[in-house]
């Protein structure tokens, strides 16, 4: 899931401050009077341009001048530190970022902070104390995920440009415009923003408490969407932790990449890789290739610790090894017929379909198998991913995987990516001979690859060099 946050007025509460600090400041030194008092910004509660206009009598340009020189001696001064540095995160709101980064959101910060975008030694030093007034709260992130602007209208135009899925705002023009776009939005209660009522992509919390912080987002993501965020995020935590197994993957099998530039990097909508199944290690391959997590549909022994992925070995290590692994990633448990007259998957598809409705990506073997029948290229491929697809709009990534050994008696792996299928305006029927068209024509380049690495190298070199539509 991805968080943006605001600052002044989200993470702060910048009302308060400007109460406590500014308005008194404005008014001992300038006998402002307050014009707007449901305003958020300084300028606009005291009408400060209007103000010097008439103080100084000059032009409403002259008067901008003297609106920004008294902004910046305001801000400009040992207050901004103890705004930036001692002025406390509100603390629900604060509690949950926390949260939402340790099971591994991600996290950025989005301010208009007008200091913060100059390119001179006073925006260095408001960059950096922006990222010290986070890190005081106790909240660590990177350098990359603070982004600053001279506008709203900036950040705005680059909020909908990063497809958050929730964005914690407090600025009412901001919010109706990101949700316009049809972005979550989730705001504290202020002064300036009374207008901005409860709606379905909108949620205005009264305190930002941890709980309503927790509330807000189950409100405009669902609470179904945003615990699949919470179990995907945990997932990747661990995905990340083993991804170096991939390395080794690599080198052990030197898999060969057909038609690699097909490989999916669209990670804003939901795909369903559907390779055809060789062998139990076919969604290591697969994985080490594409670098995705991919919530893998598996047979439900393998969760029970009764078979594991090490050319089904049953040790009862490999086995267990085999049933953590798969749970931790949040692979998807299915059980066969053939297995259990009774079996109920329905969980297990409510859980598929819960990922691709958040864009996440799962893999279904819909051959159900490493088994075929004697001398047949493939077995029966089940049709359910592709109502599946249908459900949710999601596009189909045809995979066709085929394991040979080499001119050196060495196990290899071909991998042979599809064009995405989409289903839209499509019929099961027609999306059905799509994919298993796809399969055979790609099958049969694989078995055509595989006889180029059982001869000799020098001769391997020359036919690949001769192929034009194969490279390794």
């Amino acid at each position: 899931m991805k968080i943006i946050l605001d600052t002044d007025g989200t993470m702060t509460d910048f009302n308060n401050f400007i109460q406590t600090e500014a308005i008194p400041y404005f008014i001992n030194k300038y006998s402002m009077e307050i014009v707007s008092p449901n305003s958020l910004e300084i300028q606009d509660i005291f009408d400060m341009d209007t103000f010097f206009a008439n103080y100084y009598n000059c032009s409403n340009k002259e008067a901008k001048k003297y609106t920004k020189k008294a902004l910046d001696e305001f801000w400009i001064h040992p207050r901004y530190l103890k705004y930036s540095l001692f002025y406390k995160f509100r603390l629900g709101l604060c509690q949950y970022v926390k949260e939402m980064i340790k099971e591994g959101h991600d996290v950025e910060i989005h301010t208009s902070r007008d200091k913060t975008t100059d390119n001179n030694a006073v925006g260095r030093i408001a960059r950096g104390l922006t990222r010290l007034q986070y890190l005081l709260n106790g909240i660590h992130l990177s350098k990359e995920k603070y982004h600053f602007y001279k506008s709203d209208k900036d950040k705005v135009k680059n909020i909908i440009e990063s497809k958050p899925d929730i964005v914690f705002e407090d600025k009412p023009e901001i919010i109706e415009c990101l949700k316009n776009n049809g972005i979550k939005c989730v705001c504290v209660e202020g002064c300036h923003n009374t207008e901005i009522v409860n709606q379905n992509s909108v949620y205005k919390s009264n305190c930002y408490s941890y709980d309503d912080v927790l509330n807000g987002t189950n409100e405009v993501l669902g609470k179904k969407n945003f615990k699949y965020f919470r179990k995907s995020a945990k997932s990747d935590l661990f995905y990340d932790k083993i991804s170096c197994v991939k390395n080794v993957i690599l080198k052990y099998f030197e898999p060969i990449i057909l038609n690699g530039e097909n490989i999916i990097s669209d990670d804003d909508k939901p795909y369903i890789y559907a390779p055809n199944h060789r062998s139990t290690l076919d969604p290591l391959v697969i994985n080490s290739i594409v670098n995705k997590h991919i919530h893998w549909a598996a047979l439900l022994r393998f969760f029970e610790g009764k078979d594991s992925i090490f050319n089904n070995s049953k040790d009862p290590f490999l086995c267990n090894l085999t049933a953590q692994t798969f749970k931790k990633l949040e692979y998807i448990p299915i059980e066969r017929k053939k297995d259990n007259p009774n079996a109920n998957n329905f969980s297990s598809i409510r859980d598929m379909v819960g990922y691709l409705q958040i864009n996440k990506k799962i893999g279904i073997f819909p051959e159900g198998t490493t088994s075929r029948p004697e001398n047949q290229d493939f077995g029966y491929f089940d049709p359910a991913f592709i109502l599946m697809a249908i459900k949710t709009n999601a596009s189909i990534l045809p995979i066709t995987t085929y394991w040979f050994k080499d001119e050196n008696n060495k196990k290899r792996v071909i991998l042979n990516f599809g064009k995405p299928i989409t289903v839209s305006g499509k019929t099961k029927e027609q999306i059905y001979d799509e994919y298993i068209n796809i399969q055979q024509i790609q099958l049969d380049e694989n078995k055509s690859v595989s006889e180029l690495y059982k001869v000799d190298k020098n001769s391997k070199k020359t036919l690949l060099k001769s192929s034009k539509i194969y490279y390794n």
